[in-house]
Protein backbone atom coordinates (compact mmCIF):
# COMPACT_ATOMS: atom_id res chain seq x y z
CA UNK A 1 0.00 0.00 0.00
CA UNK A 2 2.84 2.60 0.67
CA UNK A 3 4.74 1.39 -2.46
CA UNK A 4 4.59 4.37 -4.14
CA UNK A 5 5.29 6.90 -1.40
CA UNK A 6 8.65 8.44 -1.15
CA UNK A 7 9.96 10.50 1.97
CA UNK A 8 9.91 14.34 1.33
CA UNK A 9 12.98 16.11 0.60
CA UNK A 10 15.08 17.21 3.53
CA UNK A 11 14.97 21.23 4.31
CA UNK A 12 17.88 22.94 3.70
CA UNK A 13 19.12 25.77 6.00
CA UNK A 14 21.16 28.74 4.46
CA UNK A 15 22.43 30.86 7.41
CA UNK A 16 22.20 33.99 6.10
CA UNK A 17 23.98 36.85 8.38
CA UNK A 18 23.41 40.49 7.85
CA UNK A 19 23.22 44.00 8.72
CA UNK A 20 19.67 45.18 7.95
CA UNK A 21 18.28 47.46 10.49
CA UNK A 22 14.74 49.40 10.70
CA UNK A 23 12.41 49.81 7.55
CA UNK A 24 15.57 47.89 5.66
CA UNK A 25 15.17 44.71 8.16
CA UNK A 26 11.33 44.53 7.77
CA UNK A 27 11.67 44.48 3.97
CA UNK A 28 14.25 41.30 4.14
CA UNK A 29 12.47 39.32 6.18
CA UNK A 30 9.23 39.73 4.28
CA UNK A 31 10.89 38.88 1.06
CA UNK A 32 12.30 35.72 3.06
CA UNK A 33 9.25 34.79 4.07
CA UNK A 34 7.88 35.20 0.63
CA UNK A 35 10.75 32.71 -1.12
CA UNK A 36 10.35 30.22 1.51
CA UNK A 37 6.72 29.69 0.71
CA UNK A 38 7.91 29.34 -3.08
CA UNK A 39 11.09 26.77 -1.76
CA UNK A 40 9.22 25.44 0.80
CA UNK A 41 12.83 22.46 0.76
CA UNK A 42 15.21 25.59 1.55
CA UNK A 43 15.17 27.66 5.03
CA UNK A 44 16.66 31.39 5.37
CA UNK A 45 17.62 31.52 9.12
CA UNK A 46 18.51 35.33 9.30
CA UNK A 47 20.76 36.34 11.35
CA UNK A 48 21.20 39.81 12.41
CA UNK A 49 24.43 41.57 13.69
CA UNK A 50 22.58 45.14 14.75
CA UNK A 51 25.58 47.19 12.64
CA UNK A 52 28.22 46.60 9.99
CA UNK A 53 30.91 46.87 12.68
CA UNK A 54 29.12 43.81 14.69
CA UNK A 55 28.61 42.01 11.68
CA UNK A 56 32.39 42.16 10.19
CA UNK A 57 33.84 40.95 13.51
CA UNK A 58 30.97 38.25 13.77
CA UNK A 59 32.33 37.19 10.70
CA UNK A 60 36.29 37.35 10.97
CA UNK A 61 35.41 35.78 14.13
CA UNK A 62 33.82 33.12 12.62
CA UNK A 63 36.09 32.27 9.81
CA UNK A 64 38.74 31.58 12.27
CA UNK A 65 36.34 29.29 14.43
CA UNK A 66 36.06 27.76 11.19
CA UNK A 67 32.25 28.19 11.58
CA UNK A 68 31.21 30.74 9.09
CA UNK A 69 27.47 31.21 8.00
CA UNK A 70 26.15 29.76 4.50
CA UNK A 71 26.43 33.57 3.10
CA UNK A 72 27.06 37.18 4.45
CA UNK A 73 26.93 40.78 3.42
CA UNK A 74 30.12 42.31 2.78
CA UNK A 75 32.14 45.02 2.40
CA UNK A 76 34.87 44.78 -0.77
CA UNK A 77 37.19 45.54 1.93
CA UNK A 78 36.38 42.43 3.78
CA UNK A 79 35.91 40.72 0.30
CA UNK A 80 39.39 41.40 -0.67
CA UNK A 81 40.22 39.70 2.94
CA UNK A 82 38.17 37.00 3.01
CA UNK A 83 39.31 35.99 -1.03
CA UNK A 84 43.18 36.05 0.31
CA UNK A 85 42.36 33.65 3.13
CA UNK A 86 40.73 31.29 0.90
CA UNK A 87 37.60 31.52 2.34
CA UNK A 88 34.91 32.62 -0.30
CA UNK A 89 32.92 30.33 -3.17
CA UNK A 90 33.52 31.88 -6.37
CA UNK A 91 29.93 32.71 -7.51
CA UNK A 92 31.00 32.84 -11.35
CA UNK A 93 30.24 28.96 -12.32
CA UNK A 94 26.96 29.48 -10.71
CA UNK A 95 25.96 33.12 -12.78
CA UNK A 96 27.01 31.16 -16.06
CA UNK A 97 25.97 27.34 -15.35
CA UNK A 98 22.93 25.78 -16.04
CA UNK A 99 20.76 27.76 -13.71
CA UNK A 100 22.24 30.93 -14.00
CA UNK A 101 21.92 34.28 -15.32
CA UNK A 102 20.90 34.34 -19.31
CA UNK A 103 23.56 37.26 -21.20
CA UNK A 104 20.40 39.48 -21.33
CA UNK A 105 19.97 38.95 -17.62
CA UNK A 106 23.40 39.70 -17.09
CA UNK A 107 23.27 43.09 -19.52
CA UNK A 108 20.14 44.00 -17.38
CA UNK A 109 22.33 44.44 -14.28
CA UNK A 110 24.37 48.03 -14.35
CA UNK A 111 27.95 47.21 -15.91
CA UNK A 112 29.75 49.33 -12.98
CA UNK A 113 27.84 46.46 -10.10
CA UNK A 114 29.53 44.21 -11.69
CA UNK A 115 32.42 45.04 -12.61
CA UNK A 116 33.04 45.97 -9.03
CA UNK A 117 32.13 42.59 -7.45
CA UNK A 118 34.65 40.73 -9.81
CA UNK A 119 37.80 39.68 -8.81
CA UNK A 120 40.56 37.53 -10.29
CA UNK A 121 38.61 38.56 -13.84
CA UNK A 122 35.40 36.10 -12.08
CA UNK A 123 32.10 37.62 -10.67
CA UNK A 124 33.19 36.40 -7.08
CA UNK A 125 30.03 38.26 -4.83
CA UNK A 126 26.98 40.08 -6.45
CA UNK A 127 25.05 43.20 -5.20
CA UNK A 128 22.80 43.10 -2.33
CA UNK A 129 21.95 46.14 -1.22
CA UNK A 130 23.11 49.30 -2.96
CA UNK A 131 22.45 53.27 -1.93
CA UNK A 132 23.12 56.46 -3.90
CA UNK A 133 24.22 59.99 -2.53
CA UNK A 134 20.98 61.76 -2.78
CA UNK A 135 20.32 65.78 -1.38
CA UNK A 136 16.94 66.01 -0.46
CA UNK A 137 15.32 69.48 -0.88
CA UNK A 138 12.03 71.23 0.53
CA UNK A 139 10.11 71.95 -2.97
CA UNK A 140 8.51 74.81 -2.20
CA UNK A 141 11.64 76.89 -0.63
CA UNK A 142 13.78 76.17 -3.78
CA UNK A 143 10.45 77.25 -5.24
CA UNK A 144 10.06 80.80 -3.48
CA UNK A 145 14.12 81.13 -4.39
CA UNK A 146 12.95 81.07 -8.29
CA UNK A 147 13.98 77.12 -8.36
CA UNK A 148 11.67 74.57 -10.38
CA UNK A 149 14.01 71.95 -10.44
CA UNK A 150 17.45 70.96 -8.11
CA UNK A 151 20.83 73.14 -9.41
CA UNK A 152 22.39 70.70 -11.74
CA UNK A 153 26.21 72.16 -11.11
CA UNK A 154 28.18 72.62 -8.35
CA UNK A 155 28.70 76.60 -8.89
CA UNK A 156 25.01 76.45 -9.48
CA UNK A 157 24.11 74.79 -6.28
CA UNK A 158 26.42 77.47 -4.45
CA UNK A 159 24.15 80.06 -5.95
CA UNK A 160 21.47 78.57 -4.97
CA UNK A 161 22.28 77.77 -1.09
CA UNK A 162 22.82 81.70 -0.96
CA UNK A 163 20.06 82.48 -2.26
CA UNK A 164 17.84 80.07 -0.10
CA UNK A 165 19.47 80.87 3.29
CA UNK A 166 17.50 83.17 5.70
CA UNK A 167 18.84 85.68 8.34
CA UNK A 168 16.90 87.21 10.66
CA UNK A 169 17.43 91.34 10.72
CA UNK A 170 19.97 90.43 13.40
CA UNK A 171 22.74 88.97 11.04
CA UNK A 172 20.91 84.97 12.81
CA UNK A 173 20.52 82.49 10.35
CA UNK A 174 16.93 81.22 10.43
CA UNK A 175 17.02 79.10 7.45
CA UNK A 176 20.39 77.25 6.33
CA UNK A 177 20.80 76.07 3.24
CA UNK A 178 22.30 72.72 3.69
CA UNK A 179 24.02 70.94 7.14
CA UNK A 180 26.54 68.46 8.00
CA UNK A 181 30.06 68.59 7.96
CA UNK A 182 32.23 67.39 5.17
CA UNK A 183 31.22 64.48 4.12
CA UNK A 184 33.44 62.08 2.27
CA UNK A 185 30.66 61.10 0.42
CA UNK A 186 30.33 64.07 -1.54
CA UNK A 187 33.91 64.82 -1.62
CA UNK A 188 34.72 61.97 -3.15
CA UNK A 189 32.28 62.05 -5.95
CA UNK A 190 33.30 65.66 -6.97
CA UNK A 191 37.58 63.95 -6.34
CA UNK A 192 35.65 61.45 -9.41
CA UNK A 193 33.80 64.20 -10.79
CA UNK A 194 37.33 66.19 -11.30
CA UNK A 195 39.40 63.13 -13.18
CA UNK A 196 40.67 61.98 -9.84
CA UNK A 197 40.88 59.28 -7.63
CA UNK A 198 41.87 58.66 -4.25
CA UNK A 199 44.87 55.61 -4.68
CA UNK A 200 46.49 55.47 -7.64
CA UNK A 201 46.11 51.74 -7.47
CA UNK A 202 44.55 49.12 -4.97
CA UNK A 203 46.70 49.68 -1.75
CA UNK A 204 48.34 51.95 -4.01
CA UNK A 205 49.77 55.65 -3.20
CA UNK A 206 47.31 58.04 -2.28
CA UNK A 207 45.83 60.96 -4.99
CA UNK A 208 42.99 62.10 -2.57
CA UNK A 209 45.72 65.39 -1.66
CA UNK A 210 45.79 66.01 -5.45
CA UNK A 211 44.85 69.74 -6.70
CA UNK A 212 41.39 68.71 -7.88
CA UNK A 213 40.94 66.95 -3.80
CA UNK A 214 42.11 69.96 -2.53
CA UNK A 215 39.64 72.09 -4.79
CA UNK A 216 36.89 69.87 -3.98
CA UNK A 217 37.11 69.83 -0.13
CA UNK A 218 37.96 73.83 -0.83
CA UNK A 219 34.60 73.87 -1.94
CA UNK A 220 32.96 72.18 0.81
CA UNK A 221 34.92 74.27 3.45
CA UNK A 222 33.63 77.76 1.91
CA UNK A 223 30.34 76.71 2.21
CA UNK A 224 30.82 76.33 5.98
CA UNK A 225 33.24 79.06 6.85
CA UNK A 226 33.35 82.02 3.77
CA UNK A 227 29.54 81.66 2.79
CA UNK A 228 27.97 80.37 5.87
CA UNK A 229 24.81 78.69 4.64
CA UNK A 230 25.86 75.30 5.43
CA UNK A 231 25.76 74.06 9.48
CA UNK A 232 27.78 71.44 11.30
CA UNK A 233 25.68 71.89 14.21
CA UNK A 234 21.88 70.91 13.96
CA UNK A 235 19.49 70.84 17.06
CA UNK A 236 17.90 67.73 16.50
CA UNK A 237 19.42 65.86 13.56
CA UNK A 238 19.96 66.99 10.26
CA UNK A 239 16.63 64.88 9.05
CA UNK A 240 14.39 66.24 11.59
CA UNK A 241 15.68 70.15 11.38
CA UNK A 242 15.32 69.45 7.67
CA UNK A 243 11.75 68.14 8.28
CA UNK A 244 10.82 71.05 10.61
CA UNK A 245 11.84 73.64 7.86
CA UNK A 246 15.46 74.66 9.52
CA UNK A 247 17.05 73.10 6.38
CA UNK A 248 16.50 73.95 2.64
CA UNK A 249 18.42 71.00 1.62
CA UNK A 250 19.74 67.72 3.00
CA UNK A 251 22.74 65.42 1.40
CA UNK A 252 22.88 61.84 2.45
CA UNK A 253 21.87 58.14 1.58
CA UNK A 254 18.60 57.43 -0.59
CA UNK A 255 17.72 54.87 2.15
CA UNK A 256 16.81 57.82 4.54
CA UNK A 257 13.71 58.40 2.53
CA UNK A 258 12.19 54.96 4.08
CA UNK A 259 11.20 55.87 8.04
CA UNK A 260 9.82 59.46 7.42
CA UNK A 261 7.99 59.12 3.54
CA UNK A 262 4.37 60.11 3.55
CA UNK A 263 5.56 61.81 6.89
CA UNK A 264 6.95 65.22 6.08
CA UNK A 265 4.60 68.21 5.94
CA UNK A 266 5.86 69.38 2.64
CA UNK A 267 6.73 68.35 -0.73
CA UNK A 268 10.15 66.66 -0.75
CA UNK A 269 12.53 66.50 -3.77
CA UNK A 270 15.16 63.68 -3.75
CA UNK A 271 17.87 65.03 -6.81
CA UNK A 272 21.45 63.79 -7.91
CA UNK A 273 24.47 65.15 -6.41
CA UNK A 274 25.42 68.00 -9.19
CA UNK A 275 28.14 67.53 -11.45
CA UNK A 276 31.40 68.86 -11.87
CA UNK A 277 33.84 68.36 -15.21
CA UNK A 278 32.10 64.65 -15.70
CA UNK A 279 29.28 62.93 -14.01
CA UNK A 280 30.44 60.82 -11.20
CA UNK A 281 28.53 59.60 -7.98
CA UNK A 282 30.19 57.08 -5.32
CA UNK A 283 28.02 54.12 -4.50
CA UNK A 284 27.87 52.55 -1.09
CA UNK A 285 26.13 49.14 0.06
CA UNK A 286 27.30 45.53 -0.05
CA UNK A 287 27.32 42.47 -1.84
CA UNK A 288 26.47 39.01 -0.95
CA UNK A 289 29.06 36.39 -0.67
CA UNK A 290 29.02 32.18 -0.37
CA UNK A 291 31.59 30.88 1.63
CA UNK A 292 33.30 27.75 0.82
CA UNK A 293 32.65 25.89 4.18
CA UNK A 294 29.15 25.03 2.97
CA UNK A 295 28.19 22.06 1.88
CA UNK A 296 27.10 21.54 -1.79
CA UNK A 297 23.68 21.43 -0.91
CA UNK A 298 23.74 24.50 1.29
CA UNK A 299 25.66 26.32 -1.79
CA UNK A 300 22.84 25.46 -4.34
CA UNK A 301 20.49 26.31 -2.21
CA UNK A 302 22.16 29.28 -1.34
CA UNK A 303 22.38 30.51 -5.18
CA UNK A 304 18.60 29.84 -5.45
CA UNK A 305 18.05 32.39 -2.83
CA UNK A 306 20.59 34.41 -4.70
CA UNK A 307 19.52 34.15 -7.90
CA UNK A 308 15.73 35.03 -6.64
CA UNK A 309 16.75 38.02 -4.84
CA UNK A 310 18.64 40.04 -7.45
CA UNK A 311 15.49 39.24 -10.03
CA UNK A 312 14.14 42.28 -11.18
CA UNK A 313 10.80 41.59 -9.37
CA UNK A 314 12.55 41.19 -6.09
CA UNK A 315 14.97 43.85 -6.66
CA UNK A 316 11.91 46.15 -7.28
CA UNK A 317 9.96 45.15 -4.00
CA UNK A 318 13.48 45.70 -2.12
CA UNK A 319 13.46 49.04 -3.80
CA UNK A 320 9.91 50.25 -3.15
CA UNK A 321 10.44 48.77 0.90
CA UNK A 322 13.86 50.45 1.23
CA UNK A 323 14.77 53.02 -1.15
CA UNK A 324 17.69 51.35 -1.99
CA UNK A 325 18.36 51.38 -6.02
CA UNK A 326 17.33 48.18 -8.26
CA UNK A 327 20.45 46.90 -9.65
CA UNK A 328 18.51 46.48 -13.06
CA UNK A 329 18.34 49.30 -15.51
CA UNK A 330 14.74 47.79 -16.50
CA UNK A 331 13.40 47.90 -13.37
CA UNK A 332 13.32 51.69 -13.74
CA UNK A 333 10.73 50.83 -16.09
CA UNK A 334 8.25 48.97 -13.56
CA UNK A 335 4.92 50.57 -13.13
CA UNK A 336 5.47 49.96 -9.42
CA UNK A 337 8.69 52.38 -9.05
CA UNK A 338 7.31 54.86 -12.39
CA UNK A 339 4.39 56.12 -9.84
CA UNK A 340 6.83 56.79 -7.49
CA UNK A 341 8.70 58.66 -9.82
CA UNK A 342 6.05 60.59 -10.21
CA UNK A 343 5.57 60.93 -6.76
CA UNK A 344 9.10 62.39 -5.80
CA UNK A 345 10.29 65.06 -7.46
CA UNK A 346 14.06 64.08 -9.15
CA UNK A 347 14.29 60.80 -7.89
CA UNK A 348 14.37 59.09 -11.05
CA UNK A 349 17.68 60.72 -11.93
CA UNK A 350 18.90 60.00 -8.67
CA UNK A 351 18.83 56.47 -9.28
CA UNK A 352 20.18 56.77 -12.41
CA UNK A 353 23.39 58.38 -10.90
CA UNK A 354 24.09 54.22 -11.29
CA UNK A 355 25.11 54.56 -14.79
CA UNK A 356 28.25 56.62 -13.51
CA UNK A 357 28.74 54.67 -10.55
CA UNK A 358 32.17 54.84 -8.99
CA UNK A 359 33.16 52.95 -5.68
CA UNK A 360 36.16 53.60 -2.82
CA UNK A 361 39.02 51.29 -3.18
CA UNK A 362 38.97 47.57 -2.20
CA UNK A 363 42.07 47.08 -1.00
CA UNK A 364 42.75 46.32 2.92
CA UNK A 365 44.99 49.15 3.52
CA UNK A 366 41.63 51.47 2.81
CA UNK A 367 40.21 50.56 6.22
CA UNK A 368 42.30 51.96 8.19
CA UNK A 369 43.64 54.71 5.23
CA UNK A 370 39.40 56.28 5.04
CA UNK A 371 39.67 56.53 8.88
CA UNK A 372 42.66 59.12 8.77
CA UNK A 373 40.92 60.79 5.98
CA UNK A 374 37.39 61.29 7.36
CA UNK A 375 39.28 62.49 10.32
CA UNK A 376 41.09 65.09 8.27
CA UNK A 377 38.18 66.41 6.57
CA UNK A 378 36.64 67.27 9.84
CA UNK A 379 39.72 69.31 10.43
CA UNK A 380 39.27 71.27 7.33
CA UNK A 381 35.74 71.65 8.07
CA UNK A 382 36.12 73.22 11.25
CA UNK A 383 38.72 75.55 10.30
CA UNK A 384 41.87 73.75 11.78
CA UNK A 385 43.72 72.88 8.84
CA UNK A 386 43.77 74.51 5.39
CA UNK A 387 42.19 71.67 2.85
CA UNK A 388 45.82 71.18 1.59
CA UNK A 389 46.98 70.75 4.84
CA UNK A 390 44.44 68.49 5.77
CA UNK A 391 44.76 66.02 2.44
CA UNK A 392 48.48 66.40 3.15
CA UNK A 393 48.20 64.69 6.59
CA UNK A 394 45.49 62.41 5.64
CA UNK A 395 47.45 61.43 2.83
CA UNK A 396 51.01 60.59 5.25
CA UNK A 397 48.46 58.95 7.50
CA UNK A 398 47.60 56.81 5.03
CA UNK A 399 50.83 55.71 3.89
CA UNK A 400 52.17 54.85 7.36
CA UNK A 401 48.98 52.94 7.95
CA UNK A 402 48.84 49.28 7.91
CA UNK A 403 46.06 46.25 7.23
CA UNK A 404 44.30 44.26 6.68
CA UNK A 405 42.04 44.97 9.80
CA UNK A 406 39.18 42.88 11.53
CA UNK A 407 37.45 45.91 13.40
CA UNK A 408 34.76 47.48 11.19
CA UNK A 409 36.34 50.56 11.80
CA UNK A 410 37.30 53.06 8.99
CA UNK A 411 34.81 50.81 6.69
CA UNK A 412 32.12 52.10 4.25
CA UNK A 413 29.61 51.82 6.84
CA UNK A 414 30.92 55.16 8.67
CA UNK A 415 29.67 57.12 5.70
CA UNK A 416 26.10 55.00 5.29
CA UNK A 417 25.58 55.11 8.65
CA UNK A 418 22.90 57.58 9.24
CA UNK A 419 21.11 55.52 6.21
CA UNK A 420 18.04 54.71 8.61
CA UNK A 421 17.54 58.59 8.91
CA UNK A 422 16.85 60.30 12.19
CA UNK A 423 17.53 57.03 14.59
CA UNK A 424 20.82 56.30 12.90
CA UNK A 425 22.70 59.56 13.52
Amino acid sequence: MFSGCRPEPKKVTVRFWHAMGGESQKSLKALVERFERTHPNIHIELVGMGNYDALVQKLMGAVAAENPPTIAQMYENWTTQLLAAGRLEFLDSYVHGPNGLSADELADIYPALLENNTWEGKLLTLPFNKSVPVYYYNVGMLAAAGYDSFPKSWPEFRKMCRQVTKRSTTGEVEVWATANGTDIWIFGSMLFQQGGRFLDKEDGQPQFNSPAAVAALQFQVDLVLKDSVQTTATQRSPVDDFLIGRLATLTGSSTWRAPIVDKEPFLVGMAPVPIGDRPAAIVYGTNIGLFKQASPAEKAAAWTFIKWFISPEQQVEWSLGTWYVPIQRSCLADPRLVARFEKTPGLRAAYEQMNYAVFEPRGLKWLAGRKALIEELEAATLGAKSPKQALDDAAARYIQSEGPMTKGEGNPERAESRESGPSGF
